[in-house]
C-alpha cells in the first residue's frame, strides 16, 4: 500500500492518493488492486452509532475441532475442519504434515499430537505449498523449534516475511511472544528444503531407521496449471507430497480429494492426472490417498477416476 501526495486539510496532513498493489513480486507477478483519490478530509466528525443486533453482539467463534482417524500403526489423519494434517510417529519424535489455516488450528493439532504421542517432540512439520491456507499455521511450530520442510523456492520468503522477528501487534501469536531469534544467535533457522533440482526425483527423507517418510516435489505441474500460469509461479509450482512406503500412504494437497461417499464418479482433472503421472514416474506403491481436504480414499478408487491417463 502506497500513500502519496500528502496535503494539508485544516491542520491534518493526509495522503490524497492511496494505491494498493496486490501480490509479492518475489513469488508471482503482482498487479494493481485499487486506487483511492482523496479530495476532502474532516477531523473529529460526529458519527452516528449503528445498532448492533443480538446475533452479532452475542456471536462467538466455534472451538477448533481436531478429529483423529488412525490410518496405520503410528499414523493418524488429524481432521475436523476444512484442512487436515497427518501425524507420523517415530521412535523418539513425531512429524506433522501440513500446518494449515492459522495459529488456533495449529495449537489444537499440537494438543492432539501430544495426546496421541505423549512426550515426543514435534521435530518436523512438512509444508505442501506456500498458499496462506496451507502455511498459515507454520509460525506456531517454528516458534517452538520445529524444523519446517518446504520447497526451496519458499525459504527466503518464509525467513524474510512469514517468520520475520517483528511481533504481531494487532493479534499477537505465539511466535510474537516466544520468538527464537535465530538471526541474533547466528544459528541457522530450522528450515529444510526439497526440490533443489526441479527435474530431480530424490525425496527429502525423515526416518528413525525403521519408519520412513518421504517428501517429494511434485513434477510437471505445468500439466495441472497450464504453461502460462506455471511460468508465472502461481498455484502449486512449489507443491510437495508426502509418502509412507511401508504403509503405502500418499498425502497430497489440492490435486486430488476422493469424492464424498455415494457421490457419482467425477471426471478426471488435470490435478489428478499430474498426481497419477508422479506416482508412475516415482513407482509409488499406494493403497491409501490422504488429501488435505476431504476424506481418505483407496488407490483403486483413484485409478477408476483417472482411467487411461497418459
Amino acid at each position: 500500500m502506497r500513500y502519496t501526495k500528502y496535503k494539508d486539510f485544516g491542520g491534518i496532513q493526509f495522503p490524497t492518493l492511496v494505491h494498493v498493489h496486490q501480490g509479492d513480486p518475489r513469488l508471482n507477478p503482482a498487479h494493481n488492486y485499487y486506487e483511492l483519490n482523496i479530495t476532502s478530509v474532516k477531523g473529529n466528525v460526529p458519527v452516528q452509532t449503528m445498532p448492533v443486533t443480538a446475533v452479532v453482539r452475542d456471536a462467538t467463534a466455534p472451538p477448533v475441532k481436531v478429529e483423529s482417524q488412525k490410518l496405520a500403526d503410528g499414523v493418524w489423519l488429524l481432521a475436523g475442519g476444512t484442512h487436515h494434517s497427518m501425524l507420523v510417529e517415530f521412535k523418539d519424535f513425531v512429524a506433522v504434515v501440513e500446518a494449515p489455516v492459522n495459529e488456533e488450528r495449529s495449537l489444537a493439532v499440537i494438543a492432539e499430537v501430544n495426546r496421541l504421542a505423549p512426550n515426543k517432540m514435534i521435530r518436523y512439520v512438512v509444508n505442501t505449498h506456500h498458499h496462506f491456507d496451507h502455511s498459515g499455521g507454520l509460525r506456531t511450530y517454528f516458534s517452538q523449534g520445529t524444523t519446517v520442510v518446504t520447497h526451496e523456492s519458499n525459504k527466503d520468503y518464509y525467513i524474510d516475511i512469514l517468520f520475520h522477528p517483528a511481533a504481531w501487534t494487532l493479534k499477537p501469536d505465539r511466535m510474537s511472544i516466544y520468538n527464537p531469534m535465530y538471526m541474533i544467535s547466528r544459528r541457522p533457522p530450522p528450515i529444510e528444503t526439497v526440490g533443489g533440482d526441479t527435474r530431480g526425483t530424490a525425496p527429502y527423507v525423515v526416518t528413525d531407521g525403521v519408519r520412513m517418510l518421504e517428501v517429494f516435489h511434485v513434477q510437471d505441474m505445468a500439466y495441472e496449471l497450464g504453461e502460462p500460469s506455471y511460468r508465472q509461479g502461481n498455484h502449486g509450482a512449489d507443491m510437495l507430497m508426502a509418502y509412507l512406503p511401508k504403509e503405502k500412504i500418499l498425502l497430497n494437497a489440492d490435486l486430488y480429494s476422493p469424492p464424498a461417499q455415494g457421490a457419482p464418479v467425477p471426471a478426471a482433472t488435470n490435478g489428478m492426472r499430474t498426481l497419477y503421472r508422479n506416482m508412475v514416474k516415482l513407482k509409488l506403491d499406494v493403497e491409501q490417498h490422504v488429501p488435505i481436504h476431504g476424506r481418505v480414499g483407496t488407490n483403486s478408487e483413484f485409478l477408476k477416476i483417472v482411467g487411461g491417463t497418459n
